[in-house]
């Protein structure tokens, strides 16, 4: 498969899959009941046409630009990037014929951060530098940290690890320096999720804990949506899986209630991984064909392609070979192509237990040394000591 134009395609594949519950019924109450995505969106596009009316005139150029300001946090925050692009760089405009510096620093991260979230790391960063500077010549400590925080997320999602922490580091500082603990809680979360990939969960663990105390202090209450998910990904990292979905529950929650559609498309695939882990698969399914369906409307390829590998690892274990390949492939390809070097190597890995499962040895081991080759390249150790495991095994059955 090598899109996913529609949950139809994905049930013609899963139809025969399901033992206990039948696939398709659970895919078309998927479709007929989709999670709250859709009228968020239109809520959203109609609260925009209000906007849209009152701004535009040239009348009060200020209060204008205001407008497009609010406009452009909206869009983001519901993952509509292209419009949000648009509408910061409107807006950008219009805050340079004012010569307004301020709102040039604040609205070049803006835009940054919607190329981050798009996956357009370049870009990401070609902005980030042109906000860095602006504050540099205002002298302005919270938006010096607002552009470290993001460019450290840039380094972190192309496996730059020390970077991303030398990042961190610098806005946890000047976050603090001002006095932010909203930008200090976002960093505080994103060294956590540094700490998990290295292996070092005990500290992952602490660090969340930290982080969502933190985050009910200040009223965070989207900070702790991600900490939770975060929280569950390490306690599952740990096989302790009620830990995990307790955590998933709660963050689940808080995502919906506040339209925070990647984090839900986020836990629903995190709830499918530990049930493929419990051997479970009855529910994986409908986890990522919800996934798949907010992926599609935010535009999210780096979830999409974490789903398509969940995809394939269910399709391993009903020994549906070819259409479990071509899902890792598709899975691969995104990873590839968005620039997420993690998942490119969690693709190897599941390529290469597949291939053992199937009796290839020789494609198994070409895969898990490939894999372990981007996982030490990535630093994350804990998916090293794997690999050194799965190939030693490997290399004894052989002999």
């Amino acid at each position: 498969m090598s899109s996913l134009d529609g949950i139809d395609a994905l049930i013609r594949d899963l139809s025969d899959l399901q033992k206990d519950v039948e696939v398709e019924d659970l895919l078309s109450t998927a479709q007929a009941e989709p999670e709250p995505v859709e009228d968020r969106f239109r809520q959203m596009e109609q609260v925009m046409e209000t906007f849209r009316s009152l701004s535009g005139t040239g009348a009060d150029p200020a209060r204008d630009l205001y407008l497009l300001q609010n406009m452009g946090r909206t869009y983001e925050r519901f993952l509509n990037l292209q419009k949000a692009y648009d509408t910061y760089t409107e807006a950008l405009k219009l805050a340079e014929q004012q010569e307004d510096a301020g709102a040039c620093a604040l609205l070049l991260c803006r835009i940054g951060r919607v190329m981050l979230l798009w996956s357009r790391w370049e870009t990401a960063l070609e902005y980030l530098d042109r906000s860095q500077k602006a504050y540099e010549a205002l002298k302005e400590e919270q938006g010096l940290a607002r552009v470290a925080s993001n460019r450290g997320e840039v380094f972190m999602q192309r496996g730059e690890y020390d970077a991303a922490e030398e990042a961190y580091r610098e806005g946890l500082g000047r976050a603090r320096t001002a006095g932010d603990r909203g930008i200090e809680v976002n960093v505080l979360n994103n060294l956590a999720v540094l700490s998990t990939i290295r292996g070092d969960l005990d500290a992952a663990v602490s660090q969340y804990e930290s982080c969502l105390k933190t985050c009910r202090e200040i009223g965070n209450i989207r900070g702790q949506a991600r900490a939770y998910h975060n929280l569950g990904m390490t306690h599952a990292d740990r096989q302790d899986w009620n830990a995990a979905m307790k955590c998933y529950e709660l963050g689940f929650e808080i995502a919906r209630e506040n339209q925070q559609f990647d984090v839900m498309a986020n836990i629903h695939l995190a709830r499918a991984e530990v049930l493929l882990e419990l051997g479970d698969t009855s529910l994986v399914a409908l986890c990522c064909a919800r996934a798949f369906d907010v992926c599609r409307k935010i535009g999210n390829r780096v979830i999409e392609a974490d789903a398509y590998r969940l995809m394939g690892r269910l399709f391993t274990l009903r020994g549906r070979w070819h259409t479990a390949e071509s899902m890792f492939r598709d899975s691969l390809r995104l990873s590839e192509e968005y620039s997420n070097p993690l998942g490119a190597a969690e693709a190897h890995r599941d390529l290469g237990k597949m291939a053992a499962a199937r009796g290839q040895a020789g494609q198994a081991y070409e895969a898990f040394e490939v894999a372990r080759n981007r996982f030490q390249a990535l630093g994350a150790m804990r998916d090293v000591a794997e690999m050194d495991g799965l190939l030693q095994a490997r290399t004894r059955s052989e002999g």
